[in-house]
């Protein structure tokens, strides 16, 4: 019977869910402070989609495992718009556009890079003032280089809207919400 169960694809989630309600986390972050969070936030609704809903809160105990959580959804969103920037490449044909798109992918990758290092900073759990400014400045030099592209889209010729706005404002909205949490480990 057990075999028969563990093959249905459903059964392993519910499994996992059942055992997290009977066998709660004792130093998890209570989801009532991760929902508090994000009321704090600009976008309620963003936040608790991204960081509230995420697995890896189930076992978050502190805003250092949320900054984790928020600076990797980061990571994932810059990822996302290279590869948008090499499904789009070829259907940009004037010489405008495709030194736009060259000009955001080195921007999205200095991004990537610029966020990485502050997950990797991040992951030391440090609460030395040196590691929170550099963590704050390679979130911020990845948000500017996100910026750098987006506004790329409106100079050196006619104003084109760009094709990467959704991972821009994704990426705006979770560099917010990286801010905050890191006032909170400051705190």
């Amino acid at each position: 019977m057990a075999k028969m169960l563990i093959k249905h694809k459903n059964f392993l989630p519910l499994l996992l869910l059942l055992v997290l309600f009977a066998f709660p986390m004792s130093n998890a972050m209570p989801i009532t402070d991760v929902h508090n969070f994000c009321k704090e936030t600009f976008e309620v609704d963003f936040c608790l989609k991204f960081i509230g809903s995420d697995q890896r809160m189930v076992v978050a105990r502190d805003f250092s495992d949320m900054f984790s959580i928020a600076i990797s959804e980061t990571q994932i969103q810059v990822t996302n718009a290279i590869t948008h920037i090499n499904n789009i490449r070829q259907s940009l044909n004037d010489p405008l556009g495709k030194n736009r798109i060259g000009l955001c992918e080195e921007k999205y990758e200095v991004a990537a890079t610029s966020f990485h290092k502050a997950w990797e900073i991040g992951q030391k759990k440090s609460n030395s003032s040196t590691d929170r400014m550099e963590i704050t400045r390679s979130t911020q030099a990845g948000f500017d280089a996100v910026c750098e592209c987006e506004d790329e889209w409106s100079k050196h010729g006619p104003r084109q809207e760009s094709p990467l706005t959704f991972y821009y404002h994704n990426v705006l909205k979770l560099c917010q919400i990286t801010r905050l949490i890191i006032s909170k480990l400051e705190a």
